[in-house]
């Protein structure tokens, strides 16, 4: 049974551009974005709390910190204890694809998250 008091540790991370705090804020926000959201660059890190209803009916919060796509050489420095990955990828931009597979291996190899949940989202 999940205790509801248990923070689990999300990392959301994912090239630049593809629409890591968009989703974010989505999620956070149903309402709060349109089509006139124009969103910056992240420089750094962010933190979302994503408020949801668990499988038992029950008020659980997720605290996300979103690691921006121009700090992947630094995303080893997010990894320790990180239970659950959101890895982001726009699959409508080509030219990001294979940069983001590669992203995407070399965090699969990392024996940090070997216990971790890891899944990807296609945007």
């Amino acid at each position: 049974m999940e205790d509801p008091d248990k923070k689990i540790r999300v990392l959301c991370l994912g090239p630049k551009g593809s629409g890591k705090t968009t989703l974010l804020k989505k999620l956070q926000d149903a309402e709060g974005i349109d089509n006139t959201y124009s969103p910056v660059p992240t420089i750094g890190t962010n933190i979302y709390d994503i408020h949801y209803l668990n499988k038992h009916g029950k008020k659980q919060t997720v605290t996300v910190r979103e690691v921006g796509g121009e700090m992947a050489p630094l995303w080893n420095n997010y990894l320790d204890g990180i239970e659950k990955v959101v890895f982001v990828v726009d699959t409508s931009n080509l030219c990001q694809i294979s940069a983001a597979a590669v992203l995407f291996y070399t965090l699969l190899a990392e024996p940090r998250l070997y216990k971790s949940k890891v899944f990807p989202t296609m945007i």
